[in-house]
């Protein structure tokens, strides 16, 4: 913008100088007194605030002031503090309140001599733009000579993995508390970072019960069916100058309540339940009911799959029991098929579903082929429970290349009744042709399949190794489970092992691949790993990982020695 100023008979004109004057008093107060604010624009912060000066100092002696006052970087988003906490706990709780840059404490009751405080802002201090946390940070002083100078660090995993558990609040309480994270704060806190560490500094000399929580509701208190808790059976002493190392399980305490999370009707006649929790039992009444419904749960006992025979009805009330209580009444939508229309619609037959995607190209046809392991049944999954087999036909398992014809063995699953697993001589890299005739086996609602083939290829012997397994314990007392996991973390083999000295087992025929071992310390000798229970202080079992990688190539053997 250019300004002019004209004179006129060598005078400036005061009514146009008040008017220029009056301008720039206005672009002054509008640009130049302007209120601070956040900039805008440029590369996302990520970076949380940090502290350009503390008033009085952090770790002050002798302190005295009624107020602390702490300058940030950046301006600070508005927060309630509710995550903030003081130790030792004051009678009253101070006033927090931050304006712009600046958070202000200001104390309402009088602080105890010789002690020293630990204010723990938890998550509560955040910059206004993008909210970036700043992590772990404290405010220590003393009114006293010293300040508290013990420490506690160490690491939080699961216990189902021992993967590392990040953001994961590792608490103390005095030693005499009981089970203090069910109903108070705690005296002294930190959180563990993504390698799952942690570490408390400026803890009074004590001894303290030590717990980590994946605190869902941010309240400090072990009150949510979700939530993650570890604990130690010993008391932690702080009263001497070693240093402390712990390491803590975390575990999924089954506190839910049972109820029923999802009622579905998947398809004619299929109805899957959904619980919030394993069960023990379940029963079902309705008028579908009859004598040939069955049902069976899943592998985590949590959801059961229901099939019943009349298959035309549209609505029906059901009452449902689970592990012996009348807990739900629910009106349902079912799908539904007409009586009349079920034998004569294709659908309707029993069919062979939800086979292996696992393929290999069959050059000679340029078709693919499903790659069946050499060492493992064919399984032959059907659209619904079979109930009859009729006797009078057979399976038949075509070998391409030489049109030589075998009659297979076969079973039929008894939990679900879906498929059927079948057992042949296998030849490695073979193609192979399963025909199964026309009405051998019959579905759930009565309908036959259809004449149906199937192709497969096996696996190349070549692709197969052996590992040689050298047991060895120095705890001859306990009970173990040694299993071989594979490259995904599926279990391959899985032994179990007590008494002294070694032993030798193998895994044979096993897929070349990598291949690592954990060993459980399976206490109450069930065969299982079991998870913990907070109520009755029982600790998960524990889980040994081992680090080194073994890899079998094909037509290897690899001998190896697992010590524990």
């Amino acid at each position: 913008m250019t300004i002019e100023l004209r004179i006129f008979n060598g005078k400036v004109k005061l009514k146009t100088i008040l008017n220029w004057v009056l301008l720039l008093f206005v672009i002054f107060i509008q640009f130049g007194c302007a209120n601070e604010s956040v900039p805008q624009g440029g590369a996302q912060d990520k970076e949380p605030p940090k502290v350009k000066k503390i008033t009085p100092p952090n770790k002050s002696l002798h302190f005295s002031s009624d107020k602390i006052e702490i300058k940030f970087n950046e301006f600070l988003k508005a927060s309630g503090f509710s995550q903030t906490l003081i130790s030792p706990p004051m009678d009253k709780r101070p006033d927090f309140h931050i304006e712009g840059r600046t958070l202000t404490i200001k104390f309402k009751s009088q602080l105890r001599p010789s002690t020293t405080y630990t204010i723990n802002f938890g998550d509560d201090i955040q910059d206004l733009n993008e909210g970036n946390k700043v992590a772990n940070f404290t405010y220590v002083f003393s009114t006293g000579d010293y300040i508290d100078s013990q420490k506690v660090s160490g690491t939080v995993l699961l216990a189902k993995d021992n993967s590392a558990s990040d953001g994961m609040v590792v608490s103390l309480y005095p030693k005499d508390s009981v089970d203090g994270i069910l109903k108070s704060r705690p005296y002294y806190f930190a959180k563990t970072d993504k390698g799952g560490h942690f570490e408390i500094d400026n803890i009074r000399a004590d001894k303290y019960l030590i717990y980590a929580l994946k605190d869902q509701n941010y309240n400090y208190l072990f009150d949510q069916p979700n939530e993650l808790i570890a604990f130690s059976d010993s008391i932690v002493n702080l009263t001497d100058t070693l240093p402390k190392q712990i390491t803590l399980y975390a575990f999924e305490d089954d506190r839910r309540k049972l109820a029923l999370n999802e009622t579905r009707s998947l398809a004619p006649g299929l109805i899957r339940f959904v619980y919030s929790k394993p069960l023990k039992s379940f029963k079902l009444d309705a008028a579908l009911s009859s004598e040939v419904d069955f049902a069976y749960l899943n592998t985590t006992k949590d959801t059961v799959t229901y099939w019943y025979s009349k298959y035309y009805t549209k609505y029906d009330t059901l009452y449902l029991t689970a592990n012996s209580h009348k807990l739900d009444t629910v009106r349902m939508e079912l799908h539904f098929i007409e009586k009349d229309s079920l034998e004569h619609s294709s659908r309707y037959f029993l069919d062979i579903v939800n086979q292996p995607v696992k393929s290999k190209l069959d050059t000679s046809s340029k078709t693919n082929l499903n790659l069946q392991e050499l060492n493992k049944p064919l399984k032959i999954n059907f659209s619904r429970p079979v109930i009859k087999i009729n006797e009078t036909k057979q399976l038949q398992i075509l070998e391409d290349s030489t049109n030589i014809m075998v009659i297979p063995k076969f079973i039929l699953d008894e939990k679900t009744k879906q498929f059927i697993s079948v057992e042949f001589d296998k030849k490695e890299n073979t193609h192979y042709t399963l025909e199964m005739p026309d009405s051998m086996f019959q579905g759930f609602f009565g309908t036959w399949n259809k004449k149906t083939t199937y192709r497969f290829t096996t696996n190349a012997k070549s692709n197969y190794g052996n590992l040689r397994i050298t047991l060895k314990t120095e705890h001859p007392e306990n009970y173990y489970i040694i299993r071989l996991l594979n490259a995904t973390n599926d279990v391959v083999k899985e032994f179990l092992f007590s008494g002294n000295g070694e032993r030798k087992v193998s895994a044979e025929n096993i897929l070349a691949g990598n291949y690592k071992f954990v060993v459980i310390d399976d206490t109450n000798k069930n065969g299982e790993w079991d998870s913990g229970e907070f109520k009755n202080k029982i600790r998960p079992e524990k889980i040994f990982p081992y680090k080194d990688t073994y890899q079998l190539k094909g037509g290897w053997d690899l001998d190896v020695e697992v010590k524990f």
